[in-house]
């Protein structure tokens, strides 16, 4: 039975997780398609409804078949698949979202439903983990540092992987940690069910094999420190804890492809592998696995197929005004440091004083909390696929937990409840100011959001977020028609705005009026199309670049993500 101060401190961390999923849902409304979402709408409902896998292999398929459950619920339909399946002639993601038996606006809705149930369920794992570190206060504050943490509450809004590899990565350490401090095989096996689920939600968890590894080794040397002996059941419990999370992941991955014939899924194993270039032996090695058991075979293509992007480069990416396919090492620290509101930062280096002030002992529970971020950052700096602080969004939580934990205990009872609260209420502050555009925040020590496009792109600050809201706006102008609108993301502007001139990089010339530009493709929209092969797209979104910038007046901007310029009637060089 909790005493009344713990009872306050459990309904207030309710609360708060509740007030930071209302923010998500507050901003969901207006959120256009992002980039990624109507190809993981289809791909959920191509899962849940047919039960076919051949969209979408390089991601697992857990939170899209969540996704597609729901869709289905809502009245959508799957995905138009030929047979013998080509991609040439399956139905797009665009045709499928925009095109399906309930409207767009329904269906992705419908999708994005369960997401930010996921942000809810985080805050109260967190809490819970510092709760039994620290106590209550300790508890109540890491619900304050995540509720409103503006990356969460920007991408739990979404159909995407990124919470629910934060999500998965706390618990599975936690539950892996518990099952050392108080050895039973049904931990174990509870650990590995979570592993489980987290391997077939995102293929950054791939990473909790070494991470839990390496705690398990460390509780080793702790327990012969403390008795002179080595006990070998943690190796045995964590050896349990990996057969059960293969068991989970391939069982996620045979509901999801339940229908799928054996010969049908080794195809979409090599046609997915040879879509990444991936070399012919690579492709037979893959394909075998997919003989031996076609769940296996779609896992081990989607990490096959992430290693060869990898090496190739995956895309393009911005950083501090440069543009590169390689990558930037430096990339994921600088983004954290200027994407984290000021309030978690804060906190983070109050704990780490004292830390070295040995007002707050750091032990074995240190390592569990600083292990998991420490090896998310050091696999990103060989990352050539910088395209959002996203990536590495599962460090987050083990932060602001032992963050929370050590401010608990290095400081007196009610210094620690003033600096968690000032703290948290400042990040709090820092995401109502930018509300309802979290995904392109900036904090104000990088010159917040307006000032986001010279750090960084993409994820970052332009997903494609904002197309609905540049609809109202331009009603709002009375300039709905007529306006030419170069467009990044994942919605279709001919739906949103009919009257509106499409803007197509290799035929569409400029002309006087007022022009809607995505801040991505003002960044590297000339480097991207060129990266795909498409020298005349890349020729005209230079050419719209260095117009706008030299004849182009600033008229404002949508969110922070979409650019307004008026050109004016004076004459515009040709081609």
């Amino acid at each position: 039975m909790l005493r009344p101060r713990a009872r306050a401190a459990a309904a207030g961390a309710v609360l708060l997780a509740l007030l930071g999923a209302l923010l998500v849902v507050d901003h969901q409304r207006l959120d256009s398609a992002t980039m990624d979402e109507p190809f993981h709408a289809l791909a959920g409902c191509e899962y849940a409804l047919a039960g076919t896998y051949w969209a979408n292999l390089e991601h697992p398929p857990l939170v899209k078949l969540l996704a597609g459950a729901s869709a289905g619920l809502a009245g959508a339909r799957p995905p138009r698949l030929p047979r013998p399946f080509s991609f040439r002639t399956a139905e797009g993601p665009q045709a499928f979202l925009y095109g399906n038996a309930v409207p767009p606006e329904t269906l992705l809705a419908a999708a994005r439903r369960p997401f930010p149930l996921l942000l809810v369920a985080l805050v109260l794992v967190a809490t819970f983990v510092a709760w039994r570190a620290a106590g209550p206060l300790a508890g109540l504050g890491a619900a304050l540092l995540l509720a409103f943490e503006p990356t969460l509450v920007a991408h739990a809004a979404y159909l995407h992987t990124d919470v629910a590899a934060a999500l998965g990565f706390l618990s599975t350490v936690v539950a892996a940690h518990s099952a050392m401090r108080r050895p039973s095989w049904r931990r174990w096996a509870g650990a590995g069910v979570l592993l489980g689920l987290s391997l077939a939600a995102k293929f950054t968890a791939v990473f909790l094999g070494p991470v839990l590894l390496v705690l398990v080794l460390a509780w080793l040397l702790v327990k012969r420190r403390e008795t002179g002996r080595v006990p070998v059941a943690p190796l045995g419990g964590l050896a349990l804890a990996f057969a059960v999370a293969g068991a989970v992941l391939l069982s996620v991955y045979a509901v999801s492809m339940r229908n799928m014939p054996a010969g049908e899924a080794e195809e979409s194993v090599k046609l997915f592998l040879r879509g990444r270039q991936a070399s012919a032996a690579t492709v037979e090695r893959v394909a075998a696995f997919s003989r031996l058991s076609p769940p296996a075979g779609h896992y081990v293509a989607g990490l096959a197929g992430i290693s060869e992007q990898n090496r190739r480069g995956g895309g393009v990416n911005v950083f501090r005004g440069e543009v590169s396919v390689e990558g930037f090492p430096s990339y994921f620290p600088v983004a954290f440091l200027v994407k984290s509101s000021l309030g978690l930062l804060g906190a983070l280096l109050l704990a780490v004083a004292l830390v070295f002030l040995r007002r707050a002992r750091a032990g074995f529970g240190a390592l569990v909390y600083l292990l998991p971020p420490a090896y998310v950052f050091l696999a990103s700096v060989a990352s050539s696929y910088n395209i959002g602080v996203r990536h590495v969004l599962p460090a987050v939580p083990f932060l602001a937990v032992g963050a929370a934990v050590s401010i608990v205990r290095g400081l007196p009872r009610g210094a620690a409840a003033a600096a968690l609260l000032g703290l948290g209420l400042l990040q709090a502050a820092e995401t109502l100011a930018v509300h309802p555009h979290e995904v392109s925040f900036f904090n104000l020590a990088a010159g917040g959001p307006a000032n986001g496009s010279s750090w960084l792109n993409d994820s970052n600050l332009d997903w494609g977020q904002d197309l609905v809201r540049l609809a109202r706006e331009l009603e709002r102008r009375g300039e709905a028609a007529g306006t030419t609108v170069a467009y990044f993301g994942g919605a279709y502007p001919p739906y949103h705005l009919p009257g509106a001139r499409f803007f197509d990089a290799a035929t569409t010339p400029l002309g006087p009026g007022l022009y809607a530009v995505s801040s991505f493709l003002l960044a590297a929209g000339p480097e991207l199309m060129l990266f795909h092969g498409d020298a005349a797209r890349a020729a005209g979104y230079a050419r719209l670049r260095g117009v706008l910038r030299e004849r182009g007046k600033p008229e404002g901007r949508v969110g922070y993500s979409i650019f307004l310029f008026r050109l004016s009637d004076e004459r515009i060089p040709p081609p």
